[in-house]
Order: C-alpha cells, then sequence, then structure tokens
C-alpha cells in the first residue's frame, strides 16, 4: 500500500476496516464510540477523510490511521441515518462534504414522513 488511496472500507456493527485494495490486508481497525446507535448505515471516503454514518451520527476518519476526527449528531425522525453522495458537485472540502450530506439525510427523512403520513391518509 503506498497511499490511503489504496484503501477500501468495510463495516460490521460498529466496526469498520480499512483493507489494502490489492493484498486484502487491514491497515487499520477501528470501533466507533458510543456503543448504542444502531450499525454503520454508509461509508464514503472524500480526500483525506472517510466519513461513516451510524444511527443518527455521522463520523469523520482520517482516511490514513482510522482516528475520529469529529463526530456529529443529526437529528432523524426515522431512527437511522441514509447518507447519498455525487462527485464532482464542487464540495472539496471535509465541512462541506458533511453540511451536503446532512442536508440530503433530512431530506430523506422529511420524504419518508411525508410517504408514511400519504399512505396513513390513504387508508
Amino acid at each position: 500500500m503506498d497511499t490511503p488511496a489504496d484503501l477500501m472500507f468495510a463495516a460490521s456493527g460498529r466496526n469498520v476496516v480499512a483493507l489494502d485494495r490489492y493484498t486484502g490486508r487491514p491497515a487499520w481497525r477501528i470501533k466507533l464510540p458510543r456503543f448504542f446507535g444502531g450499525s454503520i448505515v454508509t461509508i464514503m471516503a472524500a480526500g483525506n477523510e472517510v466519513f461513516v454514518g451510524r444511527g443518527g451520527y455521522v463520523y469523520c476518519l482520517d482516511r490514513a490511521s482510522g482516528g475520529v476526527l469529529w463526530e456529529r449528531g443529526i437529528s432523524t425522525s426515522g431512527g437511522g441515518l441514509v447518507m447519498m453522495a455525487a462527485d464532482g458537485n464542487g464540495a472539496t472540502d471535509a465541512a462541506s462534504v458533511a453540511a451536503a450530506m446532512a442536508a440530503q439525510a433530512a431530506a430523506a427523512a422529511g420524504a419518508a414522513a411525508a410517504a408514511t403520513a400519504a399512505a396513513s391518509a390513504a387508508s
């Protein structure tokens, strides 16, 4: 492994592991803080960070070491966090990426609530 870009990421429960994409050997492994919080929903690598969605939290990990750079709680009505990312939308720094993911998660939670209300009204 020459650079952090040569890593791929996998998760189970609250554990995240970075694997060398050529050999499959673990480069680092981390157990996310907050015992209660559900399983990991999404992993997204962007630049030198890896963003992980778990429960109502977003974690920003250092791509090379796996160290937690920051974590942020995001209120969701569905109890889980759904994140989506698109490459090339001009978000080049970690704060912009995190803000875009938070906005998308809030929009997804609102859409799910609207669909539930519509289904209830129809029955």
